[in-house]
């Protein structure tokens, strides 16, 4: 009988050591978040190629590339072409070397050109390109099959190659 009990011990003892090792194997973790800073660049090739902006989208790439690294985000650089043809915006943003999303086509009615530079192209001041328009957003790990991704908040816009040119020189400084 004794032998019995020892047996019973030993086995109960063995699932307790099992369960309380797999409950700390797949106990839930914190979602992980990633912080991304997102640089869009809208142009067309008849202004880029001749106002330095291929240089000043390349430099600013690496600066924003540097500076993300120090701060524990991740940089997301998309490409809007406003050539008319996807062809042609292809050919303009190839330019520029990579970019992680790119948008081409349609012109002034391109999706995301509506989506950053608004529907309302009458408002010369905000509608003119090129521009470069800088936004944060996290991203979280729901769970094992899930992701969700926050709203894009704008830290800053720069339009016109002047502007631009200026921020790429001083470094690309982005609010903390």
């Amino acid at each position: 009988m004794s032998r019995v009990r020892i047996g019973v011990v030993s086995v109960v003892a063995a699932l307790l050591t099992t369960t309380v090792a797999a409950s700390r194997i797949h106990s839930p973790r914190p979602p992980a978040v990633t912080r991304e800073i997102i640089a869009v660049y809208l142009g067309t090739e008849g202004t880029d190629a001749r106002s330095g902006m291929i240089e000043a989208v390349r430099d600013m790439r690496v600066a924003l590339q540097r500076q993300a690294a120090s701060s524990g985000r991740r940089v997301v650089m998309r490409g809007v072409s406003l050539e008319p043809s996807v062809a042609d915006g292809v050919r303009h943003l190839s330019q520029f070397g990579t970019f992680d999303e790119v948008s081409l086509g349609g012109n002034w009615t391109n999706s995301a050109v509506v989506r950053y530079l608004g529907s309302d192209m009458g408002d010369h001041s905000r509608a003119l390109i090129p521009q470069v328009v800088v936004l944060e957003r996290e991203v979280r790990e729901g769970g094992p099959e899930s992701l969700v991704v926050g709203p894009e908040r704008e830290l800053a816009r720069y339009i016109g190659t002047d502007q631009i040119n200026a921020w790429v020189r001083r470094g690309t400084p982005l609010a903390p």
